[in-house]
């Protein structure tokens, strides 16, 4: 099976035109990406991008290494959709989820199914919140782990992580001298003080993003209008600005947990909008994929014992 990675990092440093910039899209250091490709460059004995010039672009190889891979992905797709007609007979589950879901949450499931069903492949696939509605109404993916509930139709919803929506401040002097004691206090979050927490800056994500997504609806939930807004492409950029004292966030503790960050903070409960970010997997009503309630099962009792409590 393809390693989808080998097309989404190489295109999107490609459209960057910079490994910094992609790194961030990604979701990835850049020293691990710069890695990635190399690796990727010694089993090709040939260089993807041309790294003398500016911008950077990607070489006569890499173009064809992408018109490659991309056939190979068509042909994956096909012989997919060609088996998935089995309906329950089928032997493999296609997994699509946000990258930091990913890299935090399914590792804490994958080993105990696989244990079960050890015949059954496992494919996934790391992809936008808006990717991963799309592959589920075209049946390219079996299942979907995000965080906010889908607003249309046709899909089976189950909640798997109770994973609060909170905001993270620096822990300032001020905050010290106001809350003594309570830094990182991820697990015993305040009550939030939105009136105080409105004279800083407001750092979301980009429009499309599930975390901007939920930080627009606690803002309207609440009335809150803070003194200034700055939009940043990632979560672990946004709790960087946050660390250094530049302004809030909204983030829940999966996030938290996977990005660790540098300096402490301190965290402010949303009581009213709690449930709002849950991890949950999604599937369409008409799904044949038996593994697909099988994973289901296995993700509850897994996660049951881990980060927080699901029920």
């Amino acid at each position: 099976m393809i390693d989808q990675r080998y097309i989404k990092y190489i295109k999107t440093i490609a459209q960057c035109h910079s490994f910094s910039k992609a790194a961030q899209l990604l979701y990835v250091s850049q020293p691990a990406l710069s890695r990635f490709v190399k690796k990727v460059e010694d089993e090709m004995g040939a260089s993807l991008f041309d790294r003398d010039t500016i911008p950077l672009r990607l070489t006569p190889a890499g173009e064809r290494y992408l018109t490659y891979m991309e056939e190979f992905q068509d042909l994956e797709k096909k012989m997919y959709a060609e088996f998935s007609s089995h309906g329950a007979g089928a032997q493999s589950l296609t997994i699509s989820t946000l990258p930091l879901l990913g890299l935090y949450v399914l590792p804490k499931i994958i080993p105990d199914f696989a244990e079960q069903y050890p015949s059954v492949d496992q494919r996934i696939v790391e992809c936008s919140s808006v990717d991963l509605l799309r592959r589920l109404d075209e049946g390219e993916t079996d299942l979907a782990l995000t965080n906010l509930q889908p607003a249309r139709e046709g899909f089976m919803v189950l909640k798997l992580l109770r994973d609060p929506l909170v905001i993270a401040a620096p822990y300032t002097d001020e905050m010290r001298r106001r809350y003594p004691g309570c830094a990182d206090n991820l697990n015993s979050p305040l009550p939030a003080d939105l009136k105080e927490l409105e004279q800083k800056a407001l750092i979301v994500l980009r429009p499309w993003q599930n975390m901007r997504i939920a930080a627009e609806t606690a803002c309207r939930h609440y009335g809150f209008t803070p003194a200034k807004v700055v939009e940043v492409p990632s979560l672990p950029s946004a709790l960087s600005l946050v660390s250094s004292g530049r302004g809030i966030t909204f983030i829940c503790p999966t996030y938290v947990h996977c990005i660790q960050p540098q300096n402490p903070l301190i965290y402010f409960a949303l009581d009213e909008l709690e449930g709002l970010t849950d991890v949950r997997a999604i599937c369409r009503e008409d799904t044949k994929n038996l593994y697909v309630k099988e994973f289901c099962r296995c993700a509850v009792r897994k996660l049951k014992d881990g980060l927080n409590d699901p029920t």
